[in-house]
């Protein structure tokens, strides 16, 4: 046996075991709020006390998972259909402890396809997604996992040029959460460079129609319900992002729509511009995906783990996913303290968002902005990839 095999073989114990340990981990920390096998009614504040909370288990009881309801048709659910269908899927075993044992070990198992993905992708960093400890706190806060584990699958699909494979798996990850798309424009630009129309065609060919077979039913049978992911997300107000500090006050929610949407189309527009002059596809969707970030209204902090995906894809240097995993579980700490305070209504709520929370967005936005450019003026190629550079 070839020492490259041996060290590949090590490498995959120890990611396996990292995985394994983070994301059990998470399920120990997550369910122990939980004792009676209930949500309980004060869940939101004890479980961000204890550092301990998931979308997985809140939503279980606030949007009637329990109830077996089909998804978007007699239940609102305001996620893309892939999400929400598997939500369904998942809480039909009677009783939540069923429900969150199938969505983890269904998580886990996604956590690890990402890193068998990355290891063809990306082989000299594929072992970080495994070992630095995002997964611990990001593994089970929402069902994110799912969609990156489709997008590095059809990401390996186009790489490999199984071009309708890949428009099929790009739109079911798109439908599981919406940040795949941010490689789409991307991979036009570089097909269309190399000639490849026809490629191309197929691959929008099978996007469109897996879009239609996976949305159209549920948009004939009930339209308000399907389109809530969009509508809710429009109308979302402004949490805790760039625009929550002292110099802007009161921007309404349209201005802040249409600030992140045009700051993000202009950037995807200039990257899509460098991808046909020659640049790379995984790289402009890492800094597409990093800018929309600094602009978006809304700043969910297991974006973080969306962020670490594309940086890897894109091969970011070592010290980059380093400050990322730093910035993500401060930002979790931080998250979740101010909002035990908030539905605590604590006196220490004032104080706190003072002098630390805003202390923590600022670290928060100066990772996103240190680690892309870093990654931006790094010299050393890429391990897998031609050495042109956006």
């Amino acid at each position: 046996m070839s020492s490259s095999s041996e060290g590949n073989r090590l490498k995959h114990v120890i990611s396996i075991a990292a995985i394994t340990l983070w994301m059990g981990w998470a399920f120990q920390r997550i369910w122990s709020v939980v004792s009676d096998g209930h949500v309980p009614a004060a869940y939101i504040p004890d479980s961000a006390q204890h550092l301990a909370y998931s979308d997985i288990i809140a939503l279980y009881r606030t949007r009637f998972l329990y109830q077996h309801t089909l998804p978007y048709i007699h239940n609102r659910i305001e996620y893309p259909v892939i999400m929400g269908i598997f939500m369904w899927l998942t809480s039909l075993p009677h009783g939540l402890l069923p429900y969150f044992i199938i969505t983890s070990v269904v998580l886990y198992a996604m956590a690890l396809v990402t890193y068998f993905m990355l290891h063809h992708l990306v082989p000299q960093k594929a072992v970080y997604w495994a070992v630095l400890p995002l997964l611990v706190v990001y593994g089970l806060l929402n069902w994110d996992l799912l969609g990156i584990a489709f997008m590095v699958v059809a990401w390996r699909s186009y790489q490999v040029q199984h071009w309708r494979r890949s428009g099929v798996w790009f739109a079911v990850a798109v439908f599981t959460k919406l940040f795949p798309v941010f490689f789409l424009p991307f991979i036009a630009a570089e097909l269309w460079r190399q000639g490849r129309t026809r490629q191309l065609g197929r691959m929008v060919w099978a996007f469109g129609a897996a879009s239609v077979v996976m949305n159209v039913p549920f948009m004939i049978a009930n339209f308000p319900n399907w389109a809530l992911f969009y509508t809710f997300n429009a109308g979302r107000a402004l949490g805790a992002d760039i625009y929550s500090n002292r110099w802007i006050h009161g921007i309404p929610i349209s201005t802040a729509n249409l600030f992140s949407l045009l700051v993000t189309v202009i950037a995807v527009v200039w990257l899509a511009l460098r991808v046909y002059q020659g640049g790379r596809v995984p790289e402009a969707t890492a800094y597409a995906f990093t800018i929309f970030l600094f602009v978006n209204k809304v700043y969910s902090p297991q974006y973080t783990i969306w962020l670490m995906a594309f940086a890897l894809l894109a091969d970011w240097p070592v010290w980059t996913l380093l400050l990322l995993t730093l910035s993500g579980i401060a930002d979790y700490i931080n998250s979740f303290t101010e909002i035990h305070f908030i539905y605590t209504q604590s006196s220490a709520l004032s104080w706190y968002t003072r002098e630390i929370f805003n202390l923590g967005l600022l670290f928060r936005y100066s990772a996103l902005v240190i680690a892309g450019l870093g990654a931006r003026f790094a010299t050393a190629p890429p391990s897998r990839y031609p050495a042109s550079r956006l």
